[in-house]
């Protein structure tokens, strides 16, 4: 180098020109091997893109075709196996769905009893790859390469398992592609010359080639079907199966639920075309680059002399005088014009600015000084939490305001690692988000959990900034209450929409609860007057007991839907819920599997509870019921207790839908097993109607119980986790005073009643089962079908001594009918009918002075209880 910088300026640029020509000519060099890679990676992209375009297209295609096949599963031909029915219906199908050339429907012993193509003679699948799967998977399975048995050509089939009643496969529906479509895929895009698509089953057969098309059904070259076995997609370079050098890609096809692909598919591009793309703009930029060289050889030595020589001599020339002292001497009295000329003006300017420059400095210091003072006032003021901290995890500098949110002194938490105060679960987040911050320089948003000095963690909402080094300068928020705030409101949107459903369902459940007991009425009164007037020795005895019962049953059904409406309440009062269980407990050890035992543990000076006790009773034995099931054929215990709770609102917001549940005191039914317990998915569906993890069982019981608890105003909380057991506490309001106790009225058997009887229901089977039955009691009967009719029977017969009301007809309900007959004698005595139970029916006419009630179905037994006091 020394020699070099000894020879003349002239020289030396030659010599620099050369140099730069010589790597110019390099770089260019180098430069067409990056175009040439980028080529490369263009065909790749192209290739791989095509890939995915298939693997797109055939994932779309199965979407739809496994859609086809489940509906399928709910036609009714199929179920019935009408074969000349459903080959119609897969015909029609076909002939919409171009994609696929055939459908079938296989028995399970691999007989094709259907096809939308028609079949010579009869095909049995039983050994197809699809069927198997399906068979054993019970789930849309796919298949291998095979000549179709209906098609005679190259075909991909994929099964789907129809499945009965008992959850077994009746059928199996198959979609049967021929793979010849994806030629206008190739056509459709703009893609290098001689570019190949060819699509392989699981064992590497070729399933579709569009070059050449003769390797259709021949297995992969195995190096290539190796390659592609590695990774999901990925591309290489390698020869294919005629030899020829190409760039291919590939994508991996996956079902659903299936480990391994049922297809690959694979692009190529030949290299050739990337040869030829990259080697036409290398040629010209060689040409190009000499003649520069040429000319600027040239110029070189032309402006070398003029514009840098002559003026470098003069400028040495100044600078020794300047660098001796002189101050004063100004060289571009000696060297004007150009970068020179400006050179020479700044060496004139050096010894003038030399002074400037130093009070400047001076200046500057002061100032900084200054502001030095403002930023640590801000610092130390700012109640947003202000930190300075190292990459390494540890803090420098704090502002008081990190006293005031975590209770650690301010020299605790210099020099500590922030990492080993972050929350457990939020430690993994934050190295990460330090790993962004030193990448990016920036976060915003992020948070995480501190630990405060009282043991809980608080929320801390972090912007950071790592400007240069090592350094992170910190800004951050107390945001614990806000997400608090945030969870909270989430949640009650949540018991909000579930109270909703409940709502919508219960309403559903209560409209056909009483249209039940309507028609319950009539096989009930039937039944119960056929068996009064045969003979206890007749044959049908038996068959009527038995339509009892099973009407009894029904009944039982219908008022577990008015539970869970929350409208089945009874008979209200003060109830001993500790006396209830004691009297209780010997039905509910019967009730369990003998494997389980159940304990009492009842409170003392327990406040009573205004509750119907029937219905408290069914709470306690459908909890029971489900603590016994819980634990199942083991051993295990299920405790029932009871306590007094005065329960605020951060308890009640436990309770499951607490939105109407006020704070208060609370008698609280525990019931606790050591089951199996449930996870969270089957917690939230615990009490929704017809849900039920057992085999038998309608899915009422726990529904019921809701609904019984929320029409008591109460609500239930419920602790479970997997193989943990369940806890299901209900709560009750506290009754404020005991309630009076009534004398029930002596039973009279074989009463009769007298006088006249309007019945009024617009339920033809009811008002003939109840007209039996008044016609037994001894009454003068008079019908209607409807309310108006009954105004006019009632007007023109003034000797109706009581008038036996439905409280739900068309056109004049019996709520307004009891208003018209009032008006027509004040003094009339109606008893009001209706499916839906007294408490909601004597709410709904509250101040409307009804002599009676009687809720449907009845049986002649209650219709004597309901008109003896009156009749």
């Amino acid at each position: 180098m020394d020699r070099f910088l000894s020879l003349k300026l002239r020289t030396q640029m030659m010599i620099m020109i050369l140099l730069m020509a010589i790597g110019s000519m390099g770089v260019i060099l180098y430069s067409a091997e990056r175009p040439r890679e980028a080529d490369f990676r263009e065909a790749a992209h192209l290739s791989l893109s095509l890939a995915t375009a298939v693997h797109n297209d055939q994932n779309v295609l199965l979407s739809g075709a496994e859609q086809l096949l489940s509906t399928l599963s709910y036609v009714e031909a199929v179920k019935k196996k009408d074969a000349a029915e459903v080959n119609r219906i897969l015909a029609g199908l076909l002939k919409k769905s171009p994609q696929i050339s055939n459908l079938l429907m296989i028995a399970p012993d691999g007989t094709i009893w259907a096809s939308a193509l028609p079949m010579a003679r009869p095909i049995n699948a039983a050994e197809r790859r699809y069927f198997k799967a399906a068979l054993q998977s019970g789930r849309f399975s796919s298949g291998e390469y095979t000549i179709g048995k209906v098609l005679s050509k190259p075909a991909l089939s994929f099964g789907y398992p129809i499945l009965d009643e008992n959850g077994k496969v009746q059928d199996v529906a198959v979609a049967v592609f021929t793979l010849t479509n994806y030629e206008r895929l190739l056509d459709s895009r703009n893609l290098p010359r001689n570019t190949s698509l060819l699509l392989l089953d699981h064992k590497g057969t070729i399933l579709f080639s569009n070059k050449p098309r003769e390797l259709v059904g021949k297995q992969d070259r195995p190096d290539l079907f190796a390659a592609m076995k590695k990774e999901d997609l990925g591309s290489f370079s390698a020869k294919n199966n005629s030899g020829i050098q190409k760039v291919m890609a590939y994508r991996q096809v996956y079902l659903k639920g299936e480990r391994e692909p049922y297809m690959y598919v694979r692009a190529c591009i030949d290299e050739e075309w990337v040869d030829k793309k990259s080697s036409l703009p290398l040629m010209a930029n060689i040409s190009a680059m000499a003649a520069i060289v040429m000319l600027t050889a040239l110029m070189a030595l032309y402006i070398s002399k003029r514009a840098i020589l002559d003026k470098v001599q003069a400028l040495r020339e100044g600078t020794q005088k300047i660098s001796a002292g002189d101050l004063t001497f100004r060289v571009n009295d000696n060297v004007a014009g150009g970068e020179l000329g400006e050179l020479g003006a700044a060496f004139d300017s050096m010894a003038q600015q030399l002074s400037v420059d130093i009070e400047r400095r001076k200046r500057a210091e002061a100032e900084a000084l200054a502001k030095g003072e403002e930023l640590d006032s801000y610092f130390n003021n700012s109640l947003d939490l202000l930190c300075i901290a190292d990459t390494s995890g540890c803090f420098r500098r704090l502002n008081p305001a990190w006293e005031t949110a975590l209770g650690f002194p301010l020299d605790r938490l210099a020099g500590q690692n922030f990492l080993e105060m972050v929350h457990p679960d939020d430690v993994a987040a934050t190295a990460d988000a330090v790993a962004v911050l030193e990448r990016n320089g920036e976060i915003q948003n992020f948070t995480n959990r501190f630990l405060h000095a009282d043991g809980s963690y608080r929320s801390i909402e972090w912007h950071s900034v790592r400007p240069d080094g090592n350094i992170i300068f910190g800004a951050a928020r107390d945001v614990t209450d806000k997400i608090l705030a945030e969870e909270e409101k989430l949640q009650l949107e949540r018991q909000l929409l579930h109270m909703q459903k409940l709502e919508s369902l219960g309403v559903l459940a209560g409209g056909i609860a009483h249209d039940f007991n309507n028609i319950l009425m009539a096989i009930m009164g039937n039944a119960e007057l056929a068996l009064m007037r045969i003979g206890k020795d007749s044959p049908a005895v038996d068959n009527l007991q038995k339509i009892g019962q099973a009407s009894t049953r029904a009944a039982d059904l219908a008022r577990q839907m008015l539970a869970y409406s929350g409208k089945g309440r009874f008979v209200v009062g003060n109830t001993d819920l500790n006396r209830l269980l004691q009297e209780m407990l010997h039905m509910l050890e019967l009730s369990v599997s003998k494997s389980a035992i159940v304990r009492l543990d009842l409170h003392s000076s327990l406040p009573q509870i205004e509750a119907d006790a029937a219905q408290i009773g069914q709470v306690v034995m459908n909890l029971v019921i489900n603590a016994s099931e819980a634990i199942g054929d083991g051993s295990g215990f299920i405790s029932i207790k009871t306590l007094s709770l005065n329960c605020d609102r951060s308890y009640l917001k436990k309770a499951w839908l607490d939105v109407d549940v006020p704070e208060g005191d609370y008698v609280c039914l525990e019931v606790t097993d050591t089951g199996c317990g449930m996870d969270s998915a089957t917690r939230s569906k615990i009490f929704d109607p017809f849900f039920t993890t057992k085999f038998t069982g309608r899915g009422l019981g726990m529904a019921a119980t809701l609904g019984i608890v929320r029409g008591h105003r109460g609500a239930i909380i419920v602790d479970s986790e997997p193989n943990q057991g369940s806890c299901f506490r209900v709560l009750f309001p506290a009754a404020g005073s005991a309630a009076e106790l009534c004398e029930v009225p002596c039973r009279q058997e074989n009463w009769r009643g007298r006088g006249t009887l309007l019945l009024v229901d617009d339920e033809e089977a009811v008002r003939c089962i109840a007209s039996e039955m008044l016609q037994q009691l001894g009454f003068d009967l008079l019908t209607a079908s409807d309310g108006r009719t009954a105004i006019e029977l009632f007007s023109a017969n003034p000797g109706i001594g009581v008038v036996l009301l439905d409280l739900t007809m068309p056109q004049m309900d019996g709520e307004r009918c009891l208003v018209e007959l009032q008006k027509i004698r004040p003094d009339v005595k109606v008893v009001m009918s209706s499916g839906y139970t007294e408490y909601e029916v004597t709410q709904k006419l509250r101040g409307k002075q009804l002599a009676g009630f009687i809720q449907k179905p009845y049986k002649l037994s209650a219709l004597v209880e309901a008109l003896r006091p009156i009749a």
